[in-house]
């Protein structure tokens, strides 16, 4: 596969995970986890993330290549990594769209959502949500002890986090290092947009 074509691969699956992968985070956290993100029945991401207030690292493998996405909403982008090749890409993000994305979890919603009662999930001590919004219900699994996400079950998608770290994360995640390249923009035909995500519908800035 040639390296433009391995590269609009990568994007697609950045731009995926942007969209319809489910990110809860809870405002001014700072963790990392494993996570495991199924639609459909299908693994569709799966990897280590870590959230510094708003700002998320995902590292994630796909045919053995390792994909590092980092959103930096206070910056205004997103930028896909590519380790093996010191290169990445930069798509620009509205920190405002997707404020009210299912996957989103924070002390308001926490207040709107319906409590279910308590469950262990994944090993954690949970507290069980339920939450509706126009027509689509949610369903959190919230760690009582630290109240971050343990699963996520939309109509779109299921997340579940393992091992979670609360901790302090370094800044340097959130950074591209210093010897990547930037490289241009694949034209992918059939996605609109692409060089900026502005006024996408369903993009999860989160």
């Amino acid at each position: 596969m040639s390296f433009m074509k391995r590269t609009a691969t990568i994007m697609l699956s950045a731009i995926f995970l942007l969209c319809f992968a489910v990110l809860p985070i809870l405002q001014a956290a700072e963790y990392s986890a494993d996570m495991e993100t199924t639609s459909g029945g299908q693994v569709v991401a799966q990897g280590k993330i870590f959230f510094k207030g708003e700002m998320s690292r995902h590292e994630m493998s796909q045919g053995g290549r390792k994909i590092i996405l980092i959103s930096r909403p206070d910056k205004g982008v997103a930028w896909t990594l590519m380790p093996q090749e010191k290169r990445y890409l930069e798509m620009a993000i509205d920190p405002e769209e997707g404020d009210d994305m299912p996957g989103d979890w924070n002390q308001e919603l926490g207040k709107e959502a319906k409590k279910l009662g308590s469950e262990t999930v994944n090993g954690v001590d949970c507290n069980k949500y339920e939450l509706a919004d126009e027509g689509e219900k949610v369903t959190y699994w919230i760690a009582k002890k630290e109240s971050l996400p343990v699963r996520v079950i939309s109509d779109e998608a299921e997340v579940n986090y393992r091992n979670i770290n609360s901790a302090p994360q370094p800044d340097h995640l959130f950074k591209v290092p210093a010897n990547f390249s930037k490289i241009a923009m694949p034209n992918i035909p059939g996605m609109l947009g692409m060089g900026n995500t502005q006024g996408m519908p369903g993009v999860n800035h989160r």
